[in-house]
């Protein structure tokens, strides 16, 4: 009984220890409307969680890496990628979303972007699955220096979203 006591103790007091970071999270996915804004932002997150695990995968592992994390994150962008432009319809703003007017004005170097980006995201996966080493930190580089001329030019920095709330 003491034991059931003792965990359930542990429980509440780890509830309420990150009770304030899980309300947080929600809050601020709350403020975006339901629909592709939200839909996009959930993409871009799930995206940012796999380049994260590709970046982190490079410091693990025998070989100094771990390429089956890199090919399945980097597989996981390529598939989702093709997705982007139709998250972004004419008209989906909002004052929470770090979208820039600048998606639909300059479309086409938008659409381009992403479409780069299914295409690096593959030829790194492939690469790490087929076991081609050699580049696979180029290749991932390359990858990550897309995404950041996307968030560049299309996307609002963290410092003005919060600015116009």
């Amino acid at each position: 009984m003491r034991s059931t006591a003792r965990w359930l103790a542990a429980l509440s007091i780890g509830l309420v220890a990150f009770a304030p970071v899980m309300v947080d999270a929600a809050h601020e996915h709350g403020k975006l409307p339901p629909g592709p804004i939200s839909d996009r932002h959930e993409l871009m997150e799930s995206q940012g969680q796999q380049a994260q695990a590709i970046n982190d995968a490079f410091s693990v592992g025998s070989e100094g890496f771990d390429v089956s994390i890199i090919q399945r994150s980097a597989q996981a962008i390529s598939l989702s990628a093709h997705q982007i432009p139709d998250l972004f319809p004419k008209g989906s703003t909002d004052p929470n979303s770090r979208a820039l007017p600048a998606i639909w004005t300059n479309w086409d170097k938008f659409v381009a972007l992403a479409k780069q980006l299914e295409d690096q995201a593959a030829s790194l996966s492939n690469a790490a699955g087929s076991g081609d080493t050699e580049n696979l930190q180029e290749k991932a580089n390359k990858m990550f220096a897309t995404c950041k001329a996307c968030h560049d030019q299309f996307r609002k920095p963290k410092d003005e979203k919060k600015k116009g709330k």
